[in-house]
Parts: C-alpha cells; sequence; structure tokens
C-alpha cells in the first residue's frame, strides 16, 4: 500500500515538534484534483480513476512498515495496513494507519501517537473516517463521514464535542492516492499538476502543485530500486515541500520534508527495524535562538534589533501591529524591528461585557478553548468577582492563571482550555488557552499570539494570549507578566484560532534554524 497519507499526516506533526513545539497536525486530508501542465498536457478526465483499474492496479492486502527519522536519528515508526472491505454494503478499501513518535522537550519525554482508520470507494471517493490521537494522556477523536457531497465531522476533546459540516466537491479522492495518480499518468520527469488539497484540519482547500522532478536509484535493505522523485507542494504557510521515492506501480518507498528547518524521513522497511530502539532529540533546545550584540533584559519596555533570514521574506514572517514595527531595506532578509510596551495610562477600558462587530468573533467557543463551558464561566466569575472594569478583570485572570497553573511542564502535547482547568499543569500553550477561554466567558475578546520570547541565555518559541480593551493589549499568564514585555516578537497570530491550530505554525516555518537576531538597544 501507499504510504502517501503519512506525507500530510507527519507534515502537520512536524509543527507539533518545534512550535513549543507543541501542536499535532495529523488531520486527514482530501484531494479535489484540478489538474494541469507544463510537460504534458491533462485533463481532469485523465486524472479520474475509474474502479476496476484500480482494482486491477492495487494488490490487497497490504501492510507497510516505516522508520521515522528527524535529523538523523530515529524517534518512531508509521504502519500502514490496506485490504479490501465493504462499507454500508458496497465495495470498500480500508486503510489502518498508525504512527508513534518519541521526542524530548529539555529533558521532559513526550510520546505522541494516532491511530486511524478510513474508509474509501473503489473510485478512491472518501467515505467515513475515525482518528484518535493520544499525547501523554490527552485524548482526541475525530469522526467524519461523507454522504452526499457534505462532510459530517465531530471533534471530541475533554469530553466535549464539536460539529462541523462542509461541502465536498465531487471529484474528491483521498490523498493516499496521490501516488498511484503519478504513476497511472504516463509518469515521466516533467510532468506538473495542480491539485487543491481540502484539509479536515483547515476545513478549506489548499493549493497543491505535484512535480516528478527527476529519476533516480534507491538502496532499500539491500535491493537498488528504480523511482521517480516526486515533490509535492502545499500553498500554505510560504509552500510545504515534501519530496517522495515513488517506484512505477505507485509504492513509496522514501519521504522526506525540511520543514521548520529540521529533516524529517520515513523509509520502507522491516517490521523489527520499524519497531526498534528510538534515539533522543530535545526539539526545544535544538530550536533555540541565541542573539548577537546587547544581553535582552526580561521585562523591557522596549526592544530595537536587526533580523537576517537565511532564506525567504521578512515581512511574511514577522506581524507588524501598534507593539512592534518592522524595516526592510532592498533586501527582503534583512531588516530592524522594534518592539515596545503598551503604555498603561493609555489602557482606557470599557465596561464588561464587551461586544463589538469587530471582536465578537473573538469571544466564541472552539475545541481547544472552551468558553461555554459551566466549569469555564463559574472559575472566571469567582475571579473576577463584582469587578466590571474589563482591563482590570483581564489583569486578575491573568494573576490567577499564573499562580494557580503550579505543575509548570512539558509533559502535556497540547491541553485544551478545560484540561487545563482540571489539572492545573502544562506550559505556555495551556497558559494561554485557559486564560482566554476565562476572558472570553465574561465578555473581554481574547486571542493567540505566537513566537518568539526571550529567556535566560536565548529567544524561545512561544505562546501567549492577547485581550481588546478597547484596543489590543499583549499579556502572559505564563511569564506572570500583566503586559507582555518587548523581548516578546511576534510571528503568527491576532486572529481567531481554528480548531486544528495550524495557523500558528507559520512564523515558525518561515523562521526556524534560519532566523537570526542581533540586540541594538
Amino acid at each position: 500500500m501507499d504510504p502517501a497519507l503519512e506525507v500530510f499526516f507527519l507534515k502537520r506533526r512536524k509543527f507539533k515538534i518545534v512550535f513549543k513545539i507543541k501542536r499535532v497536525f495529523l488531520g486527514l486530508s482530501l484531494v479535489i484534483i484540478t489538474s494541469w501542465s507544463d510537460a504534458v498536457e491533462h485533463t481532469i478526465q485523465d486524472l479520474n480513476f475509474k474502479a476496476e483499474k484500480l482494482e486491477n492496479m492495487l494488490q490487497l492486502p497490504q501492510d507497510d512498515w516505516l522508520s521515522l527519522t528527524l535529523m538523523g536519528t530515529k524517534i518512531g515508526y508509521a504502519h500502514l495496513y490496506a485490504e479490501q472491505s465493504e462499507y454500508e454494503g458496497e465495495p470498500a478499501i480500508r486503510i489502518r494507519s498508525e504512527v508513534v513518535m518519541e521526542i524530548k522537550r529539555t529533558g521532559t519525554d513526550l510520546r505522541l501517537a494516532m491511530t486511524r482508520i478510513a474508509y474509501l470507494g473503489m473510485d478512491l471517493v472518501p467515505l467515513h473516517f475515525v482518528s484518535t490521537s493520544n499525547e501523554t494522556g490527552q485524548e482526541k477523536l475525530i469522526e467524519g463521514k461523507i454522504r452526499n457531497g457534505v462532510l459530517e465531522m465531530e471533534t471530541t476533546l475533554a469530553n466535549e464535542t464539536t460539529k462541523v459540516q462542509t461541502e465536498i466537491p465531487p471529484d474528491t479522492i483521498f490523498d493516499l492516492s496521490i501516488s498511484y495518480f503519478v504513476s497511472q499518468q504516463d509518469i515521466r520527469v516533467g510532468n506538473h499538476y495542480k491539485l487543491n488539497v481540502f484539509s479536515l484540519d483547515l476545513l478549506e482547500p489548499i493549493g497543491t502543485e505535484i512535480r516528478v522532478v527527476r529519476q533516480d536509484q534507491i538502496n532499500q535493505q539491500g535491493r537498488l530500486l528504480d523511482v521517480y522523485v516526486v515533490d509535492y507542494t502545499m500553498d500554505i504557510m510560504g509552500g510545504l515541500t515534501t519530496t517522495e521515492w515513488i517506484s512505477q506501480d505507485g509504492t513509496t518507498h522514501q519521504m522526506e520534508t525540511g520543514l521548520l528547518g529540521l529533516k524529517m524521513k520515513l523509509v520502507r522497511t522491516d517490521m523489527e527495524t520499524a519497531l526498534g530502539d528510538v534515539g533522543e532529540v530535545d526539539v526545544i533546545l535544538t530550536t533555540k535562538i541565541f542573539a548577537q550584540g546587547e544581553r535582552p533584559i526580561s521585562g523591557s519596555h522596549h526592544l530595537k534589533a536587526h533580523l537576517r533570514l537565511d532564506s525567504g521574506d521578512l515581512e511574511k514572517a514577522i506581524v507588524q501591529n501598534q507593539r512592534q514595527r518592522m524595516i526592510t531595506g532592498s533586501d527582503p532578509r534583512d531588516g530592524e524591528i522594534e518592539v515596545w510596551t503598551t503604555e498603561l495610562d493609555k489602557i482606557q477600558a470599557p465596561s464588561l461585557p464587551i461586544r463589538t462587530s469587530e471582536t465578537e468573533p473573538y469571544l466564541q467557543s472552539t475545541v481547544y478553548i472552551q468558553t461555554d463551558h459551566p466549569a469555564i464561566r463559574s472559575t472566571a466569575s469567582e475571579i473576577v468577582g463584582s469587578q466590571n472594569d474589563a482591563w482590570i478583570a483581564a489583569q486578575k485572570i491573568c494573576d490567577w492563571v499564573y499562580k494557580s497553573i503550579t505543575d509548570k511542564n512539558l509533559k502535556v502535547g497540547f491541553g485544551s482550555a478545560l484540561q487545563t482547568l482540571e489539572s492545573l499543569s502544562g506550559d505556555c500553550t495551556e497558559h494561554t488557552v485557559l486564560m482566554i477561554g476565562l476572558a472570553r466567558s465574561i465578555g473581554i475578546p481574547a486571542r493567540v499570539c505566537a513566537g518568539l520570547v526571550f529567556q535566560g541565555d536565548a529567544f524561545y518559541y512561544h505562546f501567549w494570549p492577547e485581550v481588546f480593551v478597547s484596543q489590543w493589549i499583549a499579556m502572559d499568564p505564563t511569564l506572570g507578566q500583566s503586559l507582555a514585555d518587548a523581548t516578546h516578537i511576534q510571528l503568527a497570530g491576532s486572529g481567531l484560532e481554528s480548531d486544528s491550530m495550524i495557523e500558528f505554525g507559520e512564523g515558525v516555518l518561515r523562521t526556524l534554524n534560519q532566523l537570526h537576531i542581533e540586540i541594538v538597544n
């Protein structure tokens, strides 16, 4: 069986590894084919598989084991099993996939696991999927059914279920069929296709380009295999590219992604090797940024620094808002940034609750921020009491979260606001989602910021919230700062979070292992 499913499956996991490195992006994706070509002319009819052709092509059951490495160190495995089955009385393909990863974050072990079962028709049309993830005890269940061109999906986290419904275009197939598609299109170097990927994380189509780059040979368990090298680039966060080594029959033997400056690789192997011992990779220590020049001061009200990217565009990597400004010259990789904290005497807070058309979205409940839950609401009311001033209320919540989360650790993969309220443990992401949930529940618009903060010896990737009290104010309950200091450099956020929070990885993607910081003042 073709393990191309794991491209997207693990691509999102990569964000988790380095984004505090926290977010798991293991969503099941669908692919909408709308092709065009440079070297070879293709039409939509060319790209649609016929059921009988697929049956002849596949040899089921198929059982694949893959070894997973990060920066050259083995951190886990993937296992995929495909078989012919039935779904609601009709012939179908059933695919079970499992991914397990073990990493460290500043010495703390973190085990990430996901199991997925998916059914698709013999024409590759997706029918049903169930996805279960476990992030060191944190359970998340996603179930989706596609009927009559409509996806109905339920996400359950911390015993709270969120339902989503969205239309699926008729020309939709599973992403795991991409390499089969490539191999059945008279595969040759120069073939170029453009796809739209519908992500069940983002619930929106994502433009994807497929290019057959070259022919190659790879050594797999002592055998030389002739393969084609194929690049997949998703039009998101500046472009996420995965490379696969595919044989003529559509089997993916190796895949590699350089996401976030860290090389992740999956290699087809035997079960014993895949399940073998893993090494140690500490993703927090590996991704911190040492600053040159003057030493930044935690708690400072102003920061001026020279930034440089090895590649890319600083203006796309750095958020510009009322608290930070950046100027670039002729070279888009170079620029100067200034960050200020908000002046307290300029905060003229309104009374609670705050309701405007612009800020109304930042009061709603989402998968990870259960604003409407009775426990969240009652806790916020107890914290704030009779206080009606929005800014004073926000400070009370920030102080309560800082003092109440006494078990500050990196053991949790990504806890929701409700889970964090129950456990009172976690790191910056847990502090952030809990504060936002509490603030929203009493009528203070709040949202997530993501970026860098200076702590101790270096800049680290970090989450913090901002609240709206006549203007947006950055706060940091993780560090006990009512006003987030000027060493907070924002890379992403300031929008309503999606159910996956994948969007907060964009700044990481554009800067990790390629951003240099020199403090000027």
